[in-house]
């Protein structure tokens, strides 16, 4: 039985302990027939350099710059792609592994064609009894994204997957592309999936494998600031990505309530933010509106906070 080809992107950023751990869980799944695309986005602690040395079988790619999820995932999308890799999992590194989590994702695209992407069951880590995301709803007239934490059965149909561990069949990839690059983070997963659809194809959650994520490793301080938990970067793309998403879709979105809704989300949020006298947070959202409206969503290069 001859067994698809896999390429599964792993993306560093000044965080070598997770790449590590994530490329050792990786060496032990049951599915073998994978390739790693290991990509460092712009490292400056040296990490991205000893990832290489310690994993020379990967193919490695060097980023100058911190270009983001888009852009750190398309430069190995985008090889992926002419290599025709028959499907390409996207895997954050603060990810912890089922060994047979692969395996099951492979068996599920087999086994519907019809399936264009798909996820697995994911877990919080360290409380693994809490599901993290199960794929998502949106609401058609406010624009808003529902995440889904119910485990079902089975491989069950969603509107949108997450980034987190995203598998898309090749024929689609060739078809679509890579992410969009303006995104730079956040809602890129789901405009990819709101993409994949509109090509004619499903999303599926398959609840057999399962892995668990250390949520926000990236951008959440592990103790709270002045400015709170979530830095106010991560406020400012989540704003302007929002934005983003609707501009792009509008055909998705009743735009007479969606635009409006949104619009007065934010300033709910900067009215709580000077209330808590989180004054670079005001700023970020104020920011992030304005740019939500003003930048091109289209545009060919990660657009930077």
């Amino acid at each position: 039985m001859i067994s698809p080809k896999v390429a599964i992107i792993l993306v560093n950023w000044n965080t070598y302990d997770y790449s590590r751990q994530c490329m050792e869980q990786l060496q032990q799944q049951h599915y073998s027939n994978v390739d790693i695309l290991l990509v460092d986005n712009g490292s400056t602690d040296g990490s991205g350099e000893k990832l290489r040395k310690e994993y020379p079988k990967a193919v490695y790619f060097q980023n100058v710059d911190n270009l983001g999820f888009t852009g750190g995932n398309n430069i190995a999308l985008d090889y992926a792609k002419a290599q025709g890799y028959d499907y390409v999992l996207l895997l954050n590194n603060d990810t912890f592994l089922e060994p047979d989590f692969l395996e099951k994702l492979v068996l599920a695209m087999e086994a519907d064609s019809r399936l264009g992407a798909v996820q697995p069951l994911i877990f919080n880590h360290p409380d693994r009894e809490k599901v993290w995301k199960s794929g998502g709803d949106f609401i058609t007239t406010i624009a808003s994204t529902i995440s889904s934490s119910s485990i079902g059965s089975g491989v069950f149909k969603t509107q949108w997957l997450t980034g987190c561990a995203l598998m898309i069949r090749g024929e689609v990839l060739e078809k679509i592309g890579a992410l969009t690059p303006s995104y730079f983070a956040y809602f890129e997963d789901v405009d990819y999936s709101f993409r994949i659809r509109k090509a004619g194809y499903d999303l599926g959650v398959v609840t057999e494998s399962k892995i668990y994520h250390i949520a926000s490793g990236s951008t959440k301080s592990k103790t709270k600031q002045k400015e709170g938990f979530l830095s106010p970067a991560a406020h400012y793309l989540n704003v302007r990505n929002q934005i983003f998403l609707m501009r792009q879709h509008q055909d998705l979105f009743s735009r007479y309530s969606a635009f409006p809704f949104q619009t007065a989300k934010m300033f709910a949020y900067m009215g709580y933010f000077l209330l808590r006298n989180r004054k670079e947070k005001f700023k970020s959202v104020w920011r992030g509106l304005l740019d939500g409206y003003k930048l091109d969503p289209n545009s060919p290069v990660p657009l930077k906070p």
